[in-house]
């Protein structure tokens, strides 16, 4: 079974995470925690290679080579931005074609204008209804593999309403997407209107997780009985990296030893079996003595 039919088999088993890994390490870590799903996220992309915020300024190739990365060191299936498909209908064709090369199962295309944004950002523009339908349509007839999963997002509450973000939603269920998510609404009764209105149209509806955006954060488990099907976590690994990193540095550079940060290291030992050192070297040490043989 491959990845991208996997993806769709966990609808049937209830509530999932698509948890957010920020690089190949992280996405490891993940997997052996238990992850379901993995989630690629343009934000942390934009931090982690370019060390900007989530304005745009990624290419479509450096994220094609961030998803391309993790995906080869995961079994379980990659769920990646794919912000505005990087311009018009070639673009957006082009960009789910690499995105199945890289080895991602899903993707999320959204209707902001460009420069793009953070969903949780001031300041978002959207393309018309009609440009992201055509968009769309020009994505999903570009997909080689039919189970390839198309999320379409809207960044519309913020922008004209939650009015116009469950119109555009229906809009784009009709156009053919997989699936539907409607980022960055405010309340619970947001929350609730968009799930109501929704599931009527019987596309898994998608939530995100993210504990310090303009979102009430919910559980997983509460965002299923609210309606929806499965969640993001997206920002988690990387704000986590960014606070224990910052500490230790801080505390490191202030006692100009490692004695008061040893504890919240792992051990060079872990780490290397972790990674698969003993591996490594047996297979190399295979192939050396059947060279001398």
């Amino acid at each position: 079974m491959s990845r991208s039919t996997r993806f769709r088999e966990l609808f049937k088993e209830g509530p999932f995470v698509c948890m957010g890994a920020h690089d190949a390490l992280t996405a490891r870590i993940a997997e052996e925690a238990g992850a379901k799903a993995l989630y690629v996220s343009g934000f942390v992309a934009s931090g982690v290679i370019a060390g900007q915020p989530d304005v745009g300024v990624l290419s479509q190739t450096e994220m094609f080579e961030h998803i391309r990365r993790i995906c080869r060191v995961t079994s379980v299936p990659v769920f990646a931005d794919a912000d505005t498909g990087y311009g018009g209908i070639l673009d957006v064709q082009r960009t789910v074609r690499l995105w199945e090369e890289a080895g991602a199962s899903v993707l999320h295309l959204e209707d902001q204008a460009l420069p793009k944004k953070c969903g949780h950002y001031a300041g978002k523009q959207l393309v018309s209804k009609e440009e992201m339908v055509q968009k769309l349509r020009a994505m999903i007839a570009a997909r080689s593999d039919p189970d390839f999963f198309i999320v379409a997002r809207t960044d519309a509450i913020a922008v004209t309403g939650i009015e116009d973000a469950i119109a555009r939603l229906e809009a784009y269920a009709q156009a053919g997407a997989d699936g539907l998510y409607a980022d960055a609404p405010e309340s619970i009764e947001h929350m609730r209107e968009l799930t109501r209105r929704l599931k009527p149209l019987g596309k898994p509806i998608l939530f995100n997780q993210a504990r310090t955006g303009k979102s009430p954060y919910v559980s997983m488990r509460e965002a299923y009985e609210l309606g929806f099907d499965y969640t993001l976590a997206p920002i988690e690994s990387m704000l986590a990296m960014h606070k224990a990193v910052k500490d230790i540095m801080t505390i490191f550079m202030r006692e100009g030893t490692t004695d008061a940060i040893a504890d919240r290291m792992t051990p060079f030992d872990e780490y290397n079996r972790f990674v698969g050192l003993g591996e490594a070297v047996a297979i190399e040490k295979r192939f050396t003595l059947a060279a001398q043989e």
